[in-house]
């Protein structure tokens, strides 16, 4: 059940005098038909009002909605919320999708002290392992510590193969120092990833696929929320591993992100490299 129609529902019920195009058909057919609606016609357009209040109410209750509840029914589905809270107003909990596990997973290459709303938690899974970040909002890290997105999953969950990758990130973004490094997955795909970034100061380093269906990626998801915030890792001998990469890749991805447009200059010198060498390269290739 949609939300707009909900509010569409309140609309009539409230006295207002609504669209017949704001129906389903055979809804507005069966409410005309059990007498609750009239309706009212101006030229080529039909709108509904509400006939007997005590007869649409028991329409609505053999919906499954509460009649007096209806504004707080539209407010629930509105915004994210709970399965039970649908249960409590509609008695179903699948009337609208709700996202029941939002978040991201998380990862590190050394141990991380992080803060999870007013509770510290100690980030170390063990290897081959993970851990996911459920109540995201309330994540909250060292503030100079490295986000490093990690776009397959793969790499995500094996950093202690890939010391040399977050050493040189490192180097690179440390500013001298040897800053902590939280490994972010944006799987399952969603906003709330980027939604977290946008709440917090830190650095955000994405490590992707070096191809243009990576570039992209990282233009549209990040650059684009974050800014010089945000930077795409581009490792030293990426030249070299280009030039052995995948011609097929290269192929099947440009038509769609052959002319993309790079809004992040700083990426500039990597696209041209691969249309220069007209392959890409899979960040697995750095696992060791």
């Amino acid at each position: 059940m949609r939300v707009t129609l909900i509010q569409a529902l309140a609309a009539l019920r409230s006295g207002e005098t609504v669209p017949f195009s704001r129906f389903p058909e055979d809804w507005a057919e069966e409410m005309l038909a059990e007498g609750c609606l009239s309706s009212i016609v101006h030229g080529s357009r039909k709108s509904l009002k509400v006939r007997s209040l005590r007869a649409f109410d028991v329409f609505l209750r053999s919906k499954g909605l509460q009649p007096e509840q209806l504004e707080e029914t539209v407010g629930v589905m509105s915004k994210p919320t709970t399965r039970a809270a649908q249960v409590q107003l509609l008695g179903d909990s699948k009337a609208v999708t709700v996202r029941s596990c939002p978040g991201f997973p998380v990862n590190v290459i050394a141990p991380l002290s992080v803060r999870l709303g007013e509770r510290k938690l100690l980030l170390c899974p063990c290897p081959g392992s993970f851990l996911y970040i459920s109540d995201f909002l309330d994540l909250w890290i060292p503030r100079g510590a490295i986000v490093v997105g990690v776009e397959n999953m793969e790499n995500f969950r094996l950093p202690e193969r890939q010391t040399e990758v977050w050493n040189h990130i490192r180097d690179q973004y440390g500013d001298g120092g040897v800053p902590p490094v939280l490994l972010v997955s944006r799987y399952p795909q969603s906003k709330d990833l980027v939604t977290w970034l946008q709440t917090i100061p830190n650095l955000y380093v994405h490590f992707g696929d070096f191809d243009l269906a990576g570039v992209h990626i990282y233009l549209t998801e990040f650059y684009r929320y974050l800014g010089d915030r945000a930077s795409f890792f581009v490792p030293d001998d990426i030249e070299k591993r280009l030039s052995a990469g995948s011609r097929e890749r290269y192929d099947t991805q440009f038509q769609r992100f052959g002319k993309m447009e790079v809004t992040d200059t700083r990426v500039l010198p990597l696209v041209q490299l691969i249309h220069r060498y007209q392959k890409g390269y899979d960040q697995e290739g750095y696992i060791e």
